[in-house]
């Protein structure tokens, strides 16, 4: 069966994925090599730009293109959404796009700067409206890897949470890995997904990045995060998914990852 990739950037001139129709074909066919049927393309979106016209019209000119050019990859509707605190109107009004019209929503926190005070507010919100808010690449942002605890507050808030495939193989350095290991085995990695932009090292890094999830969790639960579940969340349907472990360590002080394998094992 093929794969489904949720998050990537393959759509040209939008964002920092690539520049010219000819680069994302080139995506298009490293994504097909790679064993994708079928991505939702998930530009990054500021307070509703690009706005969903635009996004859509230049996914009908790809897909024309795709179509010209027989390479057999079905390109989906998306975005990618900065956290902003009026997320939830412009939803509502039509400005952002969810994944494949469905019920689910990219939510991208910051990187490098604290979580904004309405982060919870904003996921409990997005909730009641119906969403289902996914926190894009959880591994690569500094205030949850200074403070895993926050992961639980945002799942119980409403957030699922996507990780990158490639933070399994190490490729985007030991810190991401250490909080990606340990969402995996608190139960916290709901989704996976490339977030490619280009057809380098996060897809030539994939097989190896597959390989540690089946090492870790078994080669079904490798291919229920390639198909089953993005098959879920592009249909909209509900994900059935284990309830989380509880944060280990609810004293002071730094987390220790090492406290938590340790009680695993």
């Amino acid at each position: 069966m093929s794969s489904i990739d949720i998050h990537n950037h393959i759509l040209p001139g939008l964002d920092d994925g690539p520049r010219s129709m000819s680069e994302s074909l080139l995506l298009a066919r490293a994504l097909v090599a790679s064993g994708f049927s079928t991505v939702v393309a998930t530009p990054h979106s500021m307070e509703g730009r690009p706005t969903p016209s635009l996004i859509l019209e230049r996914l009908r000119v790809m897909q024309e293109e795709l179509a010209r050019q027989e390479i057999p990859l079905v390109v989906l509707p998306g975005s990618e959404p900065h956290i902003d605190p009026n997320l939830d109107e412009r939803l509502r009004r039509g400005e952002t796009l969810t994944l494949n019209n469905s019920s689910y929503i990219l939510l991208e926190l910051p990187f490098a700067q604290p979580l904004p005070v309405y982060t919870e507010e904003l996921l409990f919100r997005l909730s009641i409206d119906g969403y289902r808010p996914i926190i894009p690449h959880p591994e690569r942002t500094a205030a949850l890897a200074r403070e895993p605890q926050l992961l639980h507050r945002l799942h119980r808030a409403g957030a699922i949470f996507q990780v990158t495939w490639v933070a399994f193989s190490g490729h985007l350095g030991p810190d991401a890995e250490k909080l990606a290991r340990y969402m995996l085995e608190a139960n916290l990695v709901h989704l996976l997904a490339t977030d490619a932009h280009n057809p380098g090292t996060r897809l030539r890094e994939l097989r190896k990045a597959v390989e540690a999830v089946e090492e870790h969790s078994g080669k079904e639960a490798a291919r229920t995060y390639l198909t089953g579940r993005p098959a879920a969340v592009i249909a909209g349907r509900p994900l059935d998914l284990p309830p989380a472990e509880e944060f280990p360590d609810r004293t002071e002080g730094r987390f220790s990852f090492l406290n938590f394998f340790r009680r695993k094992g």
